[in-house]
């Protein structure tokens, strides 16, 4: 049986403003990873410096299944 496929949101605070990203994954980890990588791509930044400001050490974001 395949994964089920799930709409996530997340909301990070990222420089100085709240980003919002949306993506579909099956799992929370992906999710997460995936919206990193697009705020990354959109600064022009080294994806593991996205990665490090979110590492889970600060309460600077939250990633949720979207309703």
């Amino acid at each position: 049986m395949p994964k089920q496929i799930i709409r996530w949101v997340g909301s990070f605070r990222y420089s100085h403003e709240l980003i919002t990203k949306y993506t579909y994954a099956p799992t929370w980890a992906s999710a997460k990873n995936r919206m990193l990588r697009r705020i990354a791509n959109e600064h022009e930044v080294d994806y593991r410096t996205v990665y490090g400001m979110f590492d889970g050490t600060k309460d600077n974001f939250t990633v949720e299944m979207d309703s």
